[in-house]
This record gives structure tokens, C-alpha cells and sequence, in this order.
């Protein structure tokens, strides 16, 4: 029985997580990979747009400022700009 309330729980639990994730004391990298890591374990189907933001929403202010002024087409681009910019600045 307690094995069936960890699995009922799961779930919500892990979309939570994803869609309140924030970098705080994070590296890029770091969030990053715990961002793509929840994405898959919640299941969370979205439109890319959507990720995007949300993924963006979680960095420190001072990485989206210097994303933003960047192209990028897709999340993995996003990605590799925004730890390209940590890691620069």
C-alpha cells in the first residue's frame, strides 16, 4: 500500500519541481541538467515556446538579460548560450 502512494505522488511531485525549478545557488550547467533531468521524469509534454520560457524563468536574472540578446532557435541552443554566458561571465 505504501509503495502505491509513492507512485500516485510521483508525478505530481516531479512536475512541481520542474515548473518551480529556479538556479539559485546553481551553476548554469548544473540547472540545466536538473531542468532536462525533471523535464523527462515528469513526462511534461509541451509546446517548445513554453519550455523555453520556463527553462529562461528559472536562470538568475543577470544570464537572461545576456541570453536574450542572442539567437536561438531551439532549447538545446538556449542551453549551450546560457552556460556559454555563465561560464563567461
Amino acid at each position: 500500500m505504501h509503495k502505491t502512494f509513492l507512485i500516485d505522488n510521483y508525478k505530481p511531485d516531479v512536475y512541481l519541481k520542474v515548473t518551480s525549478l529556479a538556479q539559485g545557488c546553481m551553476s548554469v550547467e548544473e540547472y540545466t541538467r536538473e531542468f532536462e533531468q525533471l523535464k523527462i521524469r515528469s513526462g511534461l509534454e509541451e509546446e517548445l515556446k513554453h519550455t523555453m520560457a520556463r527553462f529562461l524563468r528559472g536562470l538568475d536574472l543577470s544570464v537572461v538579460e545576456k541570453v536574450e540578446l542572442q539567437p536561438y532557435w531551439t532549447l538545446k541552443d538556449m542551453c549551450k548560450l546560457a552556460i556559454k554566458v555563465d561560464k563567461h561571465f
